[in-house]
């Protein structure tokens, strides 16, 4: 947008018609063109009908395709079981030609970079992002060019759309812990980000590609879940946790200092951090509440509640900021603090994930052009025009650059600007719906988009009773795929979230889903429909996040769940549901700052197995290994390990009636308290949380599991061990005929035992 200078207009205006082309060379020289910014915006988190971990080498796979598959005796892929279009982060942006796009982080295994043209809504470029599984992190920098930060090799990828020129720069973070970027920002030609699970933060020359790091930002501090940077002032702000720290660094300082009030120290991190002249705003998670800070000072000026995932950036009008809350609109004044409801509402359900501003140049009609010239007429006066052309034109026509009489009559430099039109926008769901808001007219639009599906990451595995069927869920985007064993066919049933444990009895399939903990139970002898799945109870309500152990007790009459709790809350909780009387009956905090995340019936006894992690904390007490009557859960029985261990992750009881568990590396068997334990190490050092194996009881004398994605079977009578596959099993069930099943990314897999090969 041109900024035209009284000055200069003057001076063409005292010119001679020959002369003309001198002073539009002035005009050239004097007229500064006024850029677009978007600043960066937050990104969207798992929901309950998604809705918290990858770009890979494009050219490689475009110019030398994929590399053949070598699979092994007995191996046998069936492809992917679960596909959606799930938009995770979005960002819109424009190139150096002033035309918008809509960029779409889609979620899936592996993900997608999805290129919208905003003007027509049509989508105009698929990127595959072979190494990730989901990306956070976006921004623009100067030229227009979009960065964008993967998961699970921290890989860097752009996109320029002035050359539609897509790239993949590698991993930025060198230590291995940090798999994920959470989150990056480009300030002039420095791009920094921060990573998880490392919690450390680089800086990258977008021009040099040179990649310096900071390191670990704090100890025992595994996210750097947000930053904002100002190059030319040489401050950089990240959000850190979990728990939560706010810091900054300052000009020519090496460290980052804390600012984070004491109040706010139990929150897990600020999911979004935004930066203008004067303050610096944290959007906070899990409260919805939105703090600001003076930028000179670091001093609290303001807090309010929100809805939005984050809050937008300065508007363009230098005024205001917007958010949403109740899925309603609200400008925020920095000046007067006031908050305004507009009125205008998102769609049922939904809020704002990001937001963005998008500038339009508004050209100047003829008519203007004379009301601008009248303008002038009216500043000066025929009689000064006479005077400022006798005095700026000698006899033979040439300007007299000495001439000092305009700028001595201006002491201000007014500057007159064409009017701004922009436009507010906005990702409210995980379909990818945008709304529009015009503050010009205060009217608000909405767009749908028909985005491409993605083959989505396998999460939870589970067998029917008969082993007809293998039930597979989604990683974050949800679904449960049913395969049929006998003919090979697949079903995919939409409309139901990411699962943590689920176990199939008397035809019906328990689900412990995630998030809010939710306990769900699908009948399937009926159709699945919108009260099919039923939702019993949240778990939520006792402070617990995730169920993590499902198992039924006396033939299915009654379902056993564990869970994990949140923060600031004890144990996890052991619940019994009544499948009769449709009753639960709860014990919270069963196990002392732990979580249940394994569950076993034999007889009368219940088994169950810990997790030292628990509330975003580690317990320094190792797992334990319990046991209880059900007629008395409260009397329970610790067994003694000769290990510890940090959690106790599969529990299974075979034919002969003996426990068998899986503790870190190690695999145990126990018959009772009058008999050792017997163990095996298959693995000195495991990680996660309460996910990091599985194990199988099998009718040819084998127990199969799979630890850290390596497949195993181990002898019953001498715990001798054969491996069978070194990676790429997670998962693991098994069908009717004994045959194993897990996943790889987003594929199924089958594993036909030896005994049954032909």
């Amino acid at each position: 947008m041109k900024k035209i200078y009284i000055p200069v207009m003057a001076a063409m205006l005292a010119t001679p018609l020959n002369s003309v082309a001198n002073a539009e060379e002035l005009l050239k020289t004097n007229t500064a063109l006024e850029e677009v910014v978007v600043q960066p915006v937050g990104t969207g988190e798992e929901v309950i009908e998604v809705e918290g971990s990858v770009e890979e080498w494009l050219e490689d796979a475009i110019e030398e395709g994929p590399a053949e598959e070598v699979i092994q005796e007995g191996y046998e892929n069936l492809g992917p079981m679960i596909f959606k279009s799930s938009a995770i982060s979005s960002k819109i942006a424009a190139n150096d030609k002033g035309e918008y796009f809509i960029y779409y982080i889609m979620h899936g295994a592996p993900a997608a970079l999805v290129i919208v043209d905003y003007k027509t809504k049509e989508t105009i470029h698929t990127f595959t992002l072979e190494d990730s599984k989901s990306a956070w992190g976006l921004d623009v920098d100067e030229n227009g060019k979009l960065w964008v930060g993967g998961s699970v090799s921290s890989v860097l990828y752009s996109y320029d759309p002035n050359t539609e020129v897509f790239e993949n720069h590698g991993a930025i973070f060198s230590n291995k812990s940090d798999t994920s970027i959470q989150d990056l920002i480009v300030s002039g030609h420095k791009l920094y980000a921060g990573s998880a699970y490392g919690g450390s933060l680089v800086a990258f020359d977008t021009e040099t590609k040179k990649i310096e790091e900071f390191g670990q930002i704090r100890k025992r501090k595994e996210f750097v879940k947000a930053i904002v940077a100002d190059e030319k002032k040489d401050e950089i702000y990240v959000s850190i946790g979990s728990s939560m720290d706010l810091l900054v660094k300052k000009p020519g300082t090496k460290n980052f200092t804390s600012f984070l009030p004491a109040k706010y120290m139990s929150e897990k991190y600020a999911q979004d951090l935004v930066l203008t002249d004067e303050y610096v705003i944290a959007r906070l998670h899990p409260s919805n509440i939105a703090v600001v800070f003076d930028r000179k000072t670091l001093k609290i000026v303001d807090e309010f509640e929100l809805s939005s995932k984050t809050v937008s950036t300065l508007s363009p009008d230098g005024k205001s900021l917007y958010y949403t809350k109740a899925q309603q609109l609200i400008r925020y004044d920095f000046e007067t603090k006031a908050h305004t409801e507009l009125g205008l509402y998102l769609p049922k359900g939904t809020e704002a994930i990001n937001l963005d501003f998008i500038l339009k140049e508004t050209k100047k009609t003829e008519d203007e052009q004379t009301d601008l010239v009248s303008l002038f007429e009216k500043i000066f006066s025929e009689k000064s025009l006479k005077e400022i052309q006798s005095q700026a034109t000698s006899t033979d026509n040439k300007v007299n650059v000495e001439a000092p009489i305009i700028e001595e009559q201006l002491t201000t430099e007014t500057i007159f600007e064409e009017p701004k039109e922009w436009l507010l926008s906005g990702m409210v769901d995980n379909l990818g719906q945008l709304f529009e808001y015009n503050p010009q007219t205060g009217e608000i639009q909405y767009y749908q988009f028909d985005l491409p599906e993605q083959p989505v990451e396998l999460y939870t595995l589970a067998s029917s009773e008969d082993g007809k069927k293998i039930f597979a869920n989604g990683y974050m985007s949800g679904g449960l795929g049913v395969y049929d064993v006998a003919t090979g066919k697949k079903e995919l049933y939409r409309n139901i979230s990411q699962i943590e444990s689920m176990f199939d009895i008397n035809n019906k399939l328990y689900i412990g889903a995630y998030p809010l903990a939710r306990v769900l139970v699908y009948d399937r002898s009926l159709p699945w429909e919108t009260v099919n799945p039923k939702e019993v109870i949240r778990m939520s309500e006792f402070g617990q996040e995730r169920t993590t152990a499902v198992a039924p007790f006396n033939q299915g009459k009654e379902i056993i769940f564990g869970t994990l709790p949140d923060a600031s809350v004890g144990g996890g909780a052991l619940a019994f549901y009544d499948t009769v009387n449709e009753k639960m009956e709860i014990y919270e905090n069963y196990i002392y700052n732990q979580s249940i995340v394994s569950l076993v019936s034999r007889g009368t006894q219940i088994f169950g197995g810990t997790s030292i992690h628990a509330n975003q904390q580690v317990n320094p007490r190792g797992a334990r290994l319990f046991y209880f009557n059900r007629s008395n859960p409260e009397n329970k029985t610790y067994i003694q390990l000769p290990f510890d261990s940090s959690m106790i992750t599969s529990l299974l009881v075979d034919s002969n009636n003996k426990v068998w568990g899986m503790a870190d590396g190690k695999l145990f068997v126990y018959t009772d308290e009058f008999t050792d334990v017997r163990t095996v190490e298959l693995l000195p050092l495991i990680s996660g949380r309460f996910r990091n194996a599985q194990i199988i009881d099998s009718n040819d004398g084998y127990i199969y599991g799979s630890v850290e994605g390596k497949l195993f079977k181990v002898r019953k009578d001498n715990l001798e061990v054969e491996w069978l596959k070194d990676k790429g099993v997670y998962g693991l069930v098994k069908d009717v005929d004994g045959n194993l099943y897990y996943y790889e990314g987003s594929n199924l897999w089958k594993y036909t035992i030896e005994k049954n090969r032909k």
